[in-house]
């Protein structure tokens, strides 16, 4: 028995496209495209109201070290203006100074810039109070820090 067999539709294969014929059904996919990219810089280049923030840049510049033994009595002075006065023990920034306390931070570890101060202070001392041993307990002997703050100037 023979069949016949259908044969199959063949396509027949599109004419190509002129170059203008492929620009025009390009061309809504590239504006399309274009619109989208405007508006990724537009949003990437909005002006942002940044308020302005007032920063100092540069560390406050710190008080020149003393060089002699009255700069370092006027700046134990401002030491003790600016923490305190106490008696009875050294103190810190925190808990604020005793007169040694003080000249001890003013000189940074020079111990003979401190040396220098404190028997500069004992002189001062003894101008007018002769019988005072050390610049410690006369520190100690006060009974608050205006005798002090007058003696280092």
């Amino acid at each position: 028995m023979t069949t016949a067999t259908a044969a199959a539709p063949t396509r027949s294969a599109a004419p190509p496209l002129s170059l203008d014929e492929r620009l025009a059904l390009t061309g809504p996919a590239m504006d399309d495209r274009l619109n989208t990219a405007g508006l990724a810089v537009d949003v990437r280049t909005a002006a942002i109201d940044i308020p302005e923030i007032l920063v100092d840049l540069l560390p406050a510049a710190a008080p020149a070290a003393p060089t002699t033994a009255e700069e370092v009595l006027q700046e134990a002075s401002r030491l003790i203006r600016a923490h305190g006065w106490i008696r009875g023990y050294v103190g810190s920034a925190a808990t604020g100074y005793c007169v040694i306390g003080a000249i001890r931070a003013a000189v940074g570890g020079n111990s003979r810039l401190e040396d220098a101060a404190e028997a500069l202070l004992l002189d001062q001392i003894r101008a007018e109070q002769p019988d005072v041993l050390s610049v410690g307990a006369w520190n100690d002997a006060q009974r608050g820090p205006g005798p002090v703050l007058r003696m280092l100037g």
